[in-house]
């Protein structure tokens, strides 16, 4: 959906099931994509109309406040969701379940999708759950019908994401040396296992350095799981990465989304780290599941992104931990007015913040795919 195309926002306007308060300062160069301003009334509207599952609700709000973060745990806490969707369902009368149930499921992911952009790994589990409903013999009794799909959607769950990552794990962990200091950017879940496997149950003696980036500080999470099981952790910003690549021996990070020309999509700053460690020669691996392969081809990050909270940008003096220390954070008021600088940048014409979620790195600067599959080159 390109948002620049009048006629195109027009029809979403009026086909949407929840108002969202355009952004009033977008940037052109990403005009095509969604921007919304953040409210805290998202979900009054639709509480009212009935439409959307109790659990859809929850978890709309859930992903709009980033409670629930990150490819894999969204797209599990999505999948359980619809379990409730289709164990509560009715077809109604003068139709099947197979008919009309796919258009149900398509109203909970766009009320989704207009809460949070979904991320790749959503769109394929989205994918399989309307392709297993199509599959349903219409003379199948609907309590049939919808255990089976909740079964279908446990064995996607269990296959694609559980094993696929213990498989990943497994696989991974041949890659990891004695002495090897492992560097790695923001947080990813899979990669965090990996590396606390490595640790606890093979012994292997390593050290990691994470690199973090503003405005939400992800490798925080990463740096105290990785602390608290004994792993010695150098804790650097995306500025100081060239200071520390001289001793680093790989690289090995988390994707949202592999597309079809071997490019990566993963958290904004992926890239700059992936690129850098091309040019020092140091070996880049990325572990993916395939369920989050994508049959897109993107050269940048401006045909496809999602937009974040703009007003992220300028209130870190609470969560920058270099600039005001957590036990320092803990003891300030909470309603006191924010004096940054840029507090009032809604009101200065010719200022725009844009607060990118995603970037692009190219196949060329990628070393190796770690997948459940086994470990493959990324294509060039």
């Amino acid at each position: 959906m390109r948002y620049d195309d009048p006629k195109k926002r027009n029809k979403a306007e009026k086909n949407k099931t929840i108002n969202r308060t355009p952004a009033q300062k977008p940037v052109a160069l990403f005009a095509h994509l969604t921007q919304y301003e953040k409210e805290n009334d998202i979900l009054a509207e639709l509480k009212a109309q009935g439409i959307i599952h109790p659990a859809v609700i929850i978890l709309g709000l859930q992903f709009s406040e980033f409670i629930i973060d990150g490819g894999n745990a969204r797209c599990i806490a999505m999948l359980n969701a619809f379990k409730k969707v289709i164990s509560d369902y009715k077809t109604p009368p003068g139709t099947s379940l197979s008919r009309h149930l796919t258009s149900h499921i398509s109203k909970q992911v766009e009320f989704l999708s207009n809460c949070r952009t979904l991320c790749g790994s959503m769109k394929t589990a989205i994918r399989y759950v309307k392709t297993e409903i199509s599959k349903l013999s219409i003379d199948l009794p609907d309590e049939d019908a919808k255990s089976l799909l909740c079964e279908l959607i446990d064995n996607f769950i269990r296959d694609r994401i559980y094993l696929a990552d213990k498989i990943i794990i497994t696989n991974g962990l041949k890659k990891i040396k004695e002495n090897d200091v492992i560097l790695t950017y923001s947080y990813s879940s899979i990669v965090s296992d990996l590396l606390l496997e490595a640790h606890q149950k093979e012994k292997i003696n390593f050290s990691v350095v994470v690199v973090d980036s503003k405005p939400r500080y992800e490798g925080k999470l990463m740096l105290k799981k990785l602390v608290d099981a004994g792993i010695k952790c150098t804790y650097i910003l995306l500025n100081g990465l060239s200071f520390m690549l001289h001793s680093v021996t790989k690289v090995i990070i988390g994707a949202s989304s592999l597309l079809s020309n071997g490019a990566i999509m993963s958290r904004v700053g992926t890239a700059v780290v992936n690129m850098m460690a091309y040019d020092f020669k140091i070996p880049v691996m990325v572990c993916c599941e395939t369920y989050k392969f994508s049959e897109s081809v993107r050269l940048d990050s401006f045909v496809w992104n999602e937009i974040g909270d703009p007003d992220e940008l300028i209130n870190n003096n609470i969560i920058n931990p270099l600039i005001q220390p957590p036990f320092i954070a803990s003891r300030m008021p909470k309603d006191k007015p924010s004096d940054e600088i840029l507090s009032d940048w809604r009101d200065i014409q010719q200022l725009k913040l844009l607060n990118l979620h995603y970037d692009v790195t190219p196949s060329k600067y990628i070393t190796m795919v770690i997948t459940e599959m086994g470990m493959i080159p990324s294509t060039r």
